[in-house]
């Protein structure tokens, strides 16, 4: 008798369980939705982005020596030409006397060999090898004295100091930087998808300004650069840079985070943008060379995969020419996990 009760039980909890799971599996699944309108003629983007600066380069001396005259402070600004720093000169001061006396007794011994020449009282191969002197004197000055130029440091650019590397006093050798020197020009470096790389050839006007997170609501005009040619392995998005010009009261260096806002208007010359509808990247999918969406059934709220045709678009939302209705629900993020017959519910917080 006990045997026969265990068994019962154990069969009314197996169904019990069984029930359970199905009413698991009919739960609906929670994801973003979202309503499809109207695509503006005018849309604005917004991106996280980096700072960098157009142009990063080590600066080195040419020569080796000693620093006498040091002022590059990590941050502070040079123009063009502008003295950096300076090695000792005195050796190469006494470099140039010398190879000046060296120059001008060569000089001196070619011009009376030149004189000898004419009373044909020396060799053709005489003056010849005095020539040759002369002109190996000549160009030692001119190594000397570009020796001596060289001591001194200037700014190639108009820059920012983003790094130093030694301090005034230490000995140095040639070739090995000093410090780091930014341009002025900076750019905000983004991720974007590749709706946007591809249809930059089909953009009359792009607008962007960036905002940095260190100075916020201080717009400042951008201008689009280039786009990498290549995807990135993991995110699948391409790097775009928009450069900019700092205001001349924020110093803007390497590192620093911004949001970059851009718009494009129109995004094609060969169609009407007037009766296209907008949906966001995170909805569409591809299946077997398709492009569909999940469109949401208002009563039942089910799922159904629904075929679409897309416009050229830029950014992060794609323009629908056929497929979609004004004002039908769409499955806007967490698309991937549903099947045709699946029940949703909106997503919150």
């Amino acid at each position: 008798m006990r045997l026969v009760v265990f068994a019962a039980l154990c069969v009314a909890l197996a169904s019990c369980a069984g029930e359970g799971e199905g009413l698991e599996e009919n739960q609906p699944r929670s994801v973003k939705l979202e309503q499809v309108e109207k695509a503006s003629s005018g849309r604005s983007n917004s991106y996280p982005a980096s700072i960098r600066s157009v142009r990063t380069t080590d600066i080195a001396f040419q020569v080796s020596g000693r620093i006498n005259q040091w002022g590059a402070l990590e941050g502070k600004r040079y123009r063009r030409g502008d003295v950096i720093a300076r090695l000792d000169p005195r050796t190469f001061e006494n470099a140039v006397t010398q190879a000046e006396a060296e120059f001008r007794n060569a000089q001196s011994e070619y011009e009376r060999a030149q004189r000898l020449i004419e009373e044909d009282a020396i060799s053709q191969s005489v003056l010849e090898s005095r020539q040759a002197s002369r002109d190996v004197a000549e160009a030692a000055l001119d190594s000397a004295r570009k020796d001596l130029a060289d001591t001194v440091l200037r700014a190639p650019f108009s820059g920012a100091v983003g790094r130093t590397f030694v301090e005034q006093f230490q000995s140095v050798q040639a070739q090995s930087p000093v410090l780091s020197l930014q341009s002025t020009q900076v750019e905000a470096v983004i991720d974007v998808p590749s709706t946007f790389v591809v249809n930059i050839p089909r953009m009359r006007a792009m607008e962007a300004y960036v905002e940095l997170d260190a100075a916020p609501g201080q717009q400042i005009p951008a201008t689009f650069r280039e786009a990498s040619g290549q995807a990135d392995s993991s995110t699948q998005t391409f790097e775009a840079k928009f450069t900019f010009r700092p205001p001349a009261d924020l110093l803007v260096l390497n590192g620093m985070t911004a949001r970059l806002v851009a718009s494009a208007e129109p995004f094609g010359d060969d169609r009407d943008e007037g009766d296209a509808l907008s949906v966001p990247l995170s909805a569409v999918f591809e299946d077997e060379g398709k492009t569909f969406v999940w469109v949401v059934k208002p009563v039942e709220r089910t799922v159904s995969r629904r075929t679409i045709q897309t416009a050229p678009s830029v950014g992060s939302r794609v323009l629908v020419s056929e497929g979609l209705s004004e004002g039908e629900t769409v499955v806007a993020s967490g698309g991937a996990y549903l099947d045709e017959g699946d029940r949703v519910q909106p997503w919150q917080r």
